[in-house]
């Protein structure tokens, strides 16, 4: 089976389509993305072909730039169709995003069968426009069904292979060694996704300071490539982990006895196949709330506390923590509660649903 895959710009989007085209074992993946997203590393970095077609977002607080996207659209959809009518497939997948929409475009244009896959609660524009057109519509979230309507299909987000089949244990050990930490601490996992996030970082590094004594607390804190050079607090007791970057994310959760983090969808699937507690600090600033959407979820099982990111100060990340490290029992409820969410099978369930389209 030839499978084209469309979907890029952000690690959001393009983290889970991998993780589907690694569950598409034996079949033919192309990735068709942009020469300037995160596809542009990641893909070929996983060992996929990827096609490049040139397309932006549009930003709807700047609507005197869309004649502009508008005609780079136009020339995405054409050069969409080229590559569509090269590569001979029998399925097109988008997974949302502004790189989708012409590819699935061209694919209704050439009455090729469409499955969309939506990672967050709410659906985005691209997904919005091409719904119709799909012959499957699958959700990451069991409240964005009903929005998905007759085709929808409740499959969780996919996962890179290592979270779904890991051996905790393991990891756990290999994450102490790699990161310098004492298996005896309690350890808190700080980040913000692959570029950071400042509040975070800001209210974590305070944390460090009000904490600089707590011999029995560890803080693991990953920057984010723009957080590069920026050091730990001034600690005494506590030990302050700064690194800008993790290859293998696994260890990391797997040495967490809760993680402190935004809300994005590849995050909170993460953090639910692992089962780890967590306190969210969703990203304010998107028109749907969609990371606070996500925590919510999170926090209505017993998974997560929501902290609002304009309160994300050191003093009340500490109000949020304090009570959970001094209780194991309550970490104990939030780790099974995260499990109880999590989806370790959704690239393979994703994959079968593909696999019945282009059948």
């Amino acid at each position: 089976m030839r499978v084209v895959v469309a979907g890029g710009g952000t690690a959001g989007h393009v983290t889970p389509a991998i993780a589907l085209a690694k569950a598409l074992e034996g079949d033919d993946v192309t990735f068709v993305g942009t020469a300037t997203g995160v596809e542009s590393a990641l893909v070929p970095r996983a060992g996929f072909p990827l096609e490049y077609i040139e397309v932006v977002g549009f930003d709807r607080s700047r609507p005197l730039g869309l004649p502009r996207v508008a005609m780079r659209a136009a020339g995405a959809v054409a050069r969409s169709r080229r590559i569509l009518r090269a590569l001979h497939p029998d399925v097109v997948v988008g997974m949302g995003g502004y790189v989708s929409l012409p590819v699935s475009l061209a694919a209704a244009a050439a009455r090729l069968p469409l499955v969309l896959h939506e990672q967050n609660i709410v659906f985005g524009l691209a997904h919005k426009v091409t719904k119709p057109l799909a012959a499957r519509v699958a959700v990451s979230f069991k409240e964005t069904l009903r929005d998905a309507g007759k085709k929808g299909a409740f499959t969780g987000n996919p996962v890179q292979p290592e979270f779904a089949t890991a051996n905790l244990m393991t990891e756990r050990q290999r994450g102490y060694e790699s990161f310098g930490l004492e298996p005896e601490r309690q350890t808190i996992l700080v980040f913000g996704g692959s570029l950071g996030a400042k509040r975070v970082t800001d209210a974590a590094l305070g944390l460090g300071g009000l904490w600089a004594d707590r011999a029995g607390i560890q803080i693991l804190h990953i920057l984010g490539r723009r957080g590069g050079g920026i050091g730990p607090p001034d600690v005494r007791g506590l030990i302050y982990r700064t690194i800008d970057y993790v290859d293998r994310m696994i260890e990391a959760y797997a040495v967490a006895d809760v993680a402190v983090c935004r809300g994005g969808a590849s995050t909170v699937a993460e953090l639910t196949v692992v089962g780890v507690p967590s306190v969210i600090v969703p990203y304010p600033y998107h028109r749907d709330r969609q990371q606070e959407l996500h925590g919510r979820v999170l926090e209505a099982a017993g998974a997560a506390k929501i902290l609002p990111d304009g309160d994300a100060t050191p003093a009340a990340l500490a109000g949020c923590l304090e009570p959970l490290l001094n209780d194991r029992a309550a970490l104990d409820r939030m780790r099974a509660a995260a499990r109880s969410l999590g989806k370790p099978e959704a690239a393979h369930d994703l994959a079968r649903i593909v696999r019945s389209v282009a059948a």
